[in-house]
């Protein structure tokens, strides 16, 4: 896979060199899925991890010591230095392909201008999207570099993962399907994204961290209405729906993510956008609002310390991975589901009369145990699907860019971009691939009169 250094140049290397920044529960899983590609496609992989702690990046890789030899860690204190191409960071940073950011959202603008001096590609899982400005833009703070990147004929690979990331994909995918398709009374009234995020087990386990969660918890939740950015109050506009392989429905709660800005960039046209999510650690996070202890009040004989911090402070951690594949050996975790389904609202005429349907598009991990015995054993059954999502996506743009196509992949691009600029074979690929991993994919068309 190339490093594209200049607009128009596409050396073919002799390796493909990976960055990393951070390496945890998600970074872990991908390198694992990384290699595994690089393995399938022959083509050679080196790792290089940036990290504060890096015996606990090792444990990461607790069933992948195999790869040890691929890797080279190095520890650093602080991040600042590396950004800033400091002279003792330039051989390791010499030659990459790709740069990615698995450790904090707010790493995403230094390492695009760290990129933009190298000339290589990013990777990055999340955007650092609530504030004011992106509030008042509607556009992700990384699109500031969007003509510096083309100029310079490398890509920003953003919102990569599960949801975001291949949610946006399988979304854009079949958009870009519909829209190309040259009926000139065809609408789009409105694209609806549901998320589960559900756990059955003895031990409260979270498959994130606890303080990223109620960190996004308490943004207030966000629609698109009429073309329009609308806040509501939080777990209000609950939904129902009816997620494949659950028995009964699961509430939905409004939840402002990456795909609303997304989606609502690429399809301004679509008046009605929302993302909604539920589950057993949704329901947990809305008890702990319910009964007022996300509150930001400070307690009575504590002037410096807010009812939510002293919450934070004694909620369960992230268990490493060696824990959570205890947990899963051992029957703590009886049962785990991840599934997005997005709802895609559409009406044409057809015989004489105005007909509506909605097309759903939707993926499933409902294979959690199958992780015991395999290099992934460890990963929560969140981090596995995010990982092996953006690993995946990736993997096909870069190497799609090495292919003789690649002056198009350039320029800051999530995954509604990459399912409009790689072709259909590509696209097929991806969604073997994520099958293959053991994301499972579903698709069905349905009348809408009734709902």
């Amino acid at each position: 896979m190339p490093q594209q250094s200049s607009p128009g140049n596409t050396p073919q290397p002799t390796s493909f060199k990976v960055v990393f920044f951070g390496l945890g529960a998600v970074g872990s899983a991908m390198l694992i899925c990384l290699s595994e590609l690089a393995e399938r496609d022959a083509v050679p992989i080196h790792f290089v991890v940036y990290t504060r702690d890096p015996e606990a990046a090792r444990d990461a890789l607790f069933h992948a010591e195999r790869l040890f030899e691929r890797i080279e860690f190095i520890q650093l204190p602080e991040f600042a230095p590396v950004f800033a191409l400091a002279p003792e960071h330039v051989k390791s940073l010499e030659g990459a392909t790709v740069l990615i950011n698995a450790a904090l959202p707010e790493f995403d603008l230094p390492m695009i201008e760290l990129a933009l001096r190298i000339g290589a590609h990013t990777v990055s899982l999340a955007s650092d999207m609530y504030d004011t400005e992106t509030e008042r833009s509607l556009t992700f703070p990384q699109y500031r570099y969007e003509a510096e990147l083309r100029k310079r004929g490398i890509a920003a690979l953003i919102n990569l993962g599960i949801a975001p990331g291949a949610t946006d994909f399988l979304i854009g995918r079949r958009m870009h399907d519909l829209l190309t398709a040259d009926r000139k009374d065809l609408e789009v009234e409105s694209i609806d994204l549901f998320l589960l995020e559900d756990i059955d087990s003895d031990s409260i386990v979270f498959s994130w961290s606890p303080i990223v969660a109620l960190e996004e918890m308490a943004q207030r939740p966000r629609v698109i209405r009429n073309g329009l950015l609308q806040v509501l109050d939080p777990f209000s506009g609950a939904r129902e729906y009816h997620f494949p392989h659950e028995a009964e429905p699961t509430r939905q709660y409004p939840l402002y993510q990456e795909e609303l800005l997304a989606l609502h960039r690429a399809f301004p046209e679509v008046e009605s956008i929302g993302v909604y999510t539920g589950g057993s650690e949704v329901e947990l996070l809305k008890a702990l609002f319910q009964l007022n202890l996300l509150s930001k009040r400070t307690l009575p004989d504590r002037p410096d310390l807010t009812v939510e911090a002293l919450v934070r402070s004694i909620l369960p951690g992230m268990n490493k991975p060696r824990r959570i594949e205890a947990f899963l050996r051992d029957g703590v975790i009886r049962r785990a589901h991840f599934a997005a389904a997005a709802e895609i609202r559409i009406s044409e005429t057809v015989r004489n009369e105005r007909q509506t349907v909605v097309e759903t598009v939707g993926l499933s991990y409902l294979r959690y145990p199958g992780l015991i015995g395999t290099p992934y054993a460890g990963a929560t059954y969140i981090s596995f699907p995010t990982a092996v999502g953006a690993a995946i996506l990736a993997w096909h743009a870069l190497d799609y860019a090495r292919s003789g196509s690649g002056s198009r992949l350039t320029g800051v691009l999530g995954g509604v971009d990459l399912a409009r600029i790689l072709p259909r074979a590509r696209a097929d690929a991806i969604r073997r691939d994520l099958v293959a991993w053991d994301i499972d994919l579903f698709d069905s068309v349905r009348d809408a009169t009734e709902t």
